[in-house]
């Protein structure tokens, strides 16, 4: 827990003469501190922000990539938090930090309306994707699940024929055009306020290439939550509005399912969760191998 001192430094830090009234620490990913910082103006104007603050572990963008890259987002009309202040000075915490607007919203979807957020979710997803070059900063580069998959492969006799099934297959290199990729799209970085998208979150990860890498993630991720009907849902609602080459998209999601059950166990998951996540991994990647090994469905 950050001393309370030290948030109020990140108050003034950005907002001269203001006093924090209260701190909330969020949910986050494993890499970062999350907090909503409750203040007044010096006029009297209350106002929230949320706190990023990088963590020892942090293994995603530096903090001033990552506000440049929400900078440019914001005026594209995408649904991102407005970045307002970024400090790598280790001035005010031990960490580098990001103050965003806080966005008034949910990422809690009910069970009886999962179908139609989901689509709305994939319609974003693609709409992320045909975000334009310009104006953004330099990203890394994501375009090829080959040959970095076998990094993540999991141990056992049952995977070797799929790994040299894969060893031995030339798959075309990705063909065009690039896309902006968010990363980690998944539930618990999405917001919703009456049925819409009002906030994508956490853009650490975002990279410039294949978007059927973010696809496959995505698939992965709503399949943990709502089943493999909800990641049909997503799949189909996406190729309403993008080709999916899904041959592609079959190694991509043995890609990104590797190496989930790969770094699960440092996610501090309940192990009832984790156990769960790991087991639809594997399955993902079964499903995904016999497609490409013996042509049966996939999607």
């Amino acid at each position: 827990m950050i001393a309370r001192s030290r948030l109020e430094a990140v108050v003034t830090g950005f907002r001269s003469g203001a006093k924090l009234v209260h701190a909330e620490q969020l949910t986050g990913g494993v890499s970062a501190d999350v907090f909503r910082l409750d203040f007044i103006e010096s006029d009297g104007t209350p106002d929230s922000v949320v706190l990023r603050a990088h963590g020892e572990n942090h293994s995603g963008h530096p903090a001033q990539l990552e506000f440049e890259l929400l900078a440019a987002l914001f005026v594209s009309g995408l649904p991102i938090a407005q970045p307002l202040a970024v400090d790598v000075s280790k001035k005010r915490l031990d960490n580098d930090y990001l103050v965003s607007a806080f966005i008034d919203g949910t990422s809690t979807i009910e069970p009886g309306c999962a179908a139609a957020r989901i689509e709305v979710a994939a319609r974003v997803l693609a709409q992320i994707h045909k975000t334009k070059a310009q104006g953004l900063p330099n990203l890394p580069e994501r375009f090829e699940p080959l040959p970095e998959v076998f990094d993540y492969w999991p141990e056992g006799d049952e995977w070797q024929p799929l790994k040299a099934h894969l060893q031995s297959t030339s798959m075309p290199g990705f063909s065009g055009p690039p896309s902006l990729c968010h990363g980690d799209f998944w539930p618990e970085n999405i917001l919703w306020r009456e049925g819409a998208i009002v906030g994508v979150l956490d853009w650490e990860d975002a990279a410039w290439g294949d978007p059927l890498s973010d696809l496959a993630c995505s698939r992965l991720e709503f399949r943990y939550r709502f089943d493999v009907e909800g990641m049909q849902t997503l799949t189909r609602a996406y190729q309403a509005e993008r080709n999916v080459d899904v041959e592609r998209l079959a190694v991509w999601q043995i890609y990104v399912a590797a190496a989930a059950q790969c770094f699960m166990s440092e996610w501090g998951l309940p192990v009832r969760q984790e156990r769960h996540m790991r087991k639809t991994a594997l399955l993902a990647i079964r499903e995904a191998g016999e497609f490409l090994m013996n042509g049966t469905s996939f999607l």
